[in-house]
């Protein structure tokens, strides 16, 4: 069983100080716009991913005047409990970030995994309608969570991919075999396990799709740079693309083949869900595929993930919304809300007050809308 615990912040976004403390089932931070809401929500990503999900600089999560933020959990995971910590720091125009598991430092690669989460927000729409990157962030970050193998291997192509397009700006006659070489062999296991990742969120997708309200028949598609049944087969792909790209690629300055040009075809009814359907439509495939996400992790976790839904109910109509709180009766689910949907059963949400960077455990209200 996978289960966050207590989470405590000291100077982070717009709070000084601040503990939760968490049981299972879903807890709702219901309050105001811009009283820290999602704040809480990007801490808890921040603790369990190594990043947040809000900004690429994660500095500017430090509370303003300070020059460091501290967020820590307690998490319970296979019968023990550890402690995660992440410390951001700004001094002297040197930003640094530090991590730790009980005490001990420790690195991004060795954090991740340790408090599995599946975030569902507004942005997820540039999921669908954005460019291929934002789809290709919906396998890796599953990805990295379940297999540190597959975030050393991502971390490592990413590089190899950044000296290769130096390589072919700098010097027009580069030998690129080297780079050629790391390139395919990492991009192989990148492709095979996205490939297999895809084939688990497709089969679970409609299931969530259609629980939510949704009509149609919702496809994800996973559409490699490099096809092949085997690993071999994808290996002898990725060779020939090279070589007969080599010419464009020494012109142009940049690498055009390898899983960083991978693409997801989001399907409803066989049509590409970007261009037809509405935005409501849109919501509710994308968070069909978050559930289908945490289902696919829970399985192989042996526990589900914690669920961080921010303002993801805001769009959707009521009947939609009583769907989402009723989708697991397992697990943890976190939410943001400025109010929750009628007719809730009071034992099944837990409501906490957030207002002006404080948090408080709140009275039950079917229509919880703070003073």
């Amino acid at each position: 069983m996978l289960r966050l615990r207590r989470l405590w912040l000291r100077s982070f976004r717009n709070y000084e100080r601040a503990e939760v403390v968490f049981d299972e089932g879903i807890s709702a931070f219901v309050g105001a716009n811009g009283q820290g809401k999602s704040n809480l929500l990007e801490a808890v990503y921040l603790v369990a991913t190594g990043r947040s999900h809000r900004t690429a600089q994660e500095m500017e999560a430090i509370r303003f005047a300070e020059t460091s933020a501290r967020v820590r959990a307690l998490v319970s995971r296979r019968g023990r409990d550890e402690e995660l910590e992440v410390t951001l720091s700004a001094n002297e125009g040197q930003s640094t970030t530090q991590m730790r598991v009980n005490g001990v430092p420790t690195t991004r690669g060795d954090i991740l995994g340790r408090l599995p989460v599946v975030l569902a927000a507004p942005w997820d729409l540039e999921g669908v309608r954005g460019p291929a990157s934002g789809r290709r962030r919906l396998m890796d970050g599953a990805l990295a969570q379940l297999s540190p193998a597959y975030y050393f291997a991502l971390h490592r192509y990413y590089r190899v991919i950044s000296q290769r397009n130096a390589a072919l700006r700098t010097r027009p006659q580069a030998n690129l075999e080297p780079w050629d070489a790391q390139m395919v062999a990492l991009g192989v296991r990148l492709t095979a396990a996205r490939a297999d990742y895809m084939q688990r969120l497709g089969a679970e997708a409609q299931g969530w799709f259609s629980r939510l309200g949704g009509t149609g028949t919702l496809r994800a598609c996973y559409r490699p740079a490099w096809h092949g049944q085997e690993e071999e087969d994808i290996a002898g792909e990725a060779r020939a693309q090279i070589a007969r790209l080599r010419a464009d690629e020494f012109r142009r300055g940049v690498t055009l083949s390898g899983p960083h040009r991978d693409e997801v075809d989001l399907l409803l009814d066989e049509g590409l869900l970007r261009a037809g359907g509405s935005q409501g439509q849109w919501r509710t495939a994308m968070l069909a595929l978050r559930l289908a996400e945490r289902a696919v992790m829970a399985r192989e976790l042996g526990g589900s993930p914690v669920l961080l839904l921010d303002d993801a109910l805001g769009e959707l109509d009521g009947e939609r919304q009583r769907r989402v709180l009723q989708v697991d009766r397992e697990g943890q689910i976190l939410l943001t809300a400025t109010a929750l949907p009628e007719g809730e059963a009071e034992a099944r949400v837990r409501v906490f007050s957030v207002r002006a960077g404080t948090v408080a455990e709140g009275e039950w209200s079917r229509r919880f809308e703070p003073s």
